[in-house]
């Protein structure tokens, strides 16, 4: 096989398969949890036990949020095509972005920004004043920071705080998100606190996940939340309510052109 189609994800032949080098039969199965194989198969290293549990917080955090409209369209996919889970399932996932579960990649994406700047000899302080001053200058909100609904604080943050301290992970990366909330309040007058997403997103770049990816890392966890949503439509549908909803909105009255 020419290189440019090797992976060195996963490999199969009639008698093994692989993830990472590691026998999945032998070594995997019944002897891994989920978490531990999927950061094995994302960072290509098998984790540590504490590399797992800030996985774990982060993976049961994003699981649901209410009725988001992620799992309003995989309820009205499901009850329009209920032969296909799958098309409900992407639907919801589709919806994921920079509103809603993609903040994690966003403010990965700044950490990344501050830790790429402090190993090239800048100062750490300075690094975060550089990348929150560009994110503004930019018109960009900064993220990671304030919620739309949790005015007074995000609960989530203080359980996956704890979680990262009782491990000892995460501990830069942290640092300089709570660097980045000070600076942002000094820059705008408004002092808000680190949402869910935000720390998931120093937690994650802790244990080796890419900022690229971490994005994925929610849509993981909000999979099973979809999937307790389908289940709930098929059960006690709320999609009938809100078709009929929609065609009274849209219906053509008399004298209508």
């Amino acid at each position: 096989m020419t290189e440019p189609f090797r992976t060195e994800v996963g490999l199969a032949n009639t008698e093994r398969i692989t993830l990472r080098g590691h026998d999945m039969v032998s070594n995997l199965v019944g002897q891994v949890s989920f978490t531990q194989g999927a950061l094995l198969a994302v960072t290509g290293k098998m984790p540590s036990p504490g590399a797992v549990r800030v996985a774990d917080a982060v993976l049961v955090t994003f699981i649901d949020h209410g009725l988001q409209p992620s799992a309003l369209a995989a309820r009205l996919t499901y009850a329009v095509a209920p032969e296909a889970v799958q098309g409900a399932v992407a639907a919801g996932l589709l919806g994921v972005g920079s509103k809603i579960l993609g903040t994690l990649e966003e403010t990965g994406r700044l950490l990344a920004a501050v830790a790429a700047s402090v190993a090239g000899g800048t100062p750490e302080d300075e690094a975060v004043a550089q990348v929150v001053d560009a994110e503004l200058a930019a018109g960009r909100r900064i993220p990671g920071i304030g919620h739309a609904l949790h005015r007074d604080g995000d609960p989530r943050a203080a359980p996956l705080l704890a979680v990262a301290a009782a491990e000892g992970v995460a501990t830069d990366e942290i640092r300089r998100l709570r660097a980045i909330v000070d600076v942002t309040a000094a820059r705008t007058g408004r002092a808000l606190p680190v949402n869910a997403a935000g720390v998931s997103a120093a937690l994650l770049a802790g244990i080796g996940v890419p900022w690229q990816l971490q994005r994925g890392f929610s849509m993981i966890s909000r999979t099973a939340g979809l999937l307790a949503h389908i289940g709930e439509e098929a059960q006690r549908p709320v999609s009938p309510a809100i078709r009929a909803q929609l065609r009274e909105m849209s219906w053509l009255s008399e004298g209508e052109d």
